[in-house]
């Protein structure tokens, strides 16, 4: 394996691994005086992360911090695959 790619991997690794350590801290990061304002209550079953609708502050950073961890997870990907396929 070339340097190049063990660093994609790890890089990879790492994002999805910052997504899900956000994700999961955000699950508690809840509002509950947004929660009572919300009309439609079907939008809490959407997935696996919290709608960003019902999260604090401190929710939403870590909303944002789970969309850097996957974008970065998804581009090592690709990148990778494209890697893969040039050879």
């Amino acid at each position: 394996m070339s340097t190049v790619r063990l660093i994609l991997v790890i890089v990879a690794v790492l994002g999805f691994a910052h997504a899900f350590y956000c994700q999961t801290m955000a699950r508690g990061c809840i509002s509950k005086e947004k929660l009572k304002t919300l009309e439609d209550t079907s939008i809490l079953a959407t997935g696996p992360m919290p709608p960003k609708e019902i999260l604090n502050d401190k929710g939403l950073r870590y909303n944002k911090g789970f969309c850097i961890g996957g974008a970065i997870f998804a581009v090592c990907i690709i990148l990778l695959l494209l890697l893969s396929s040039s050879k």
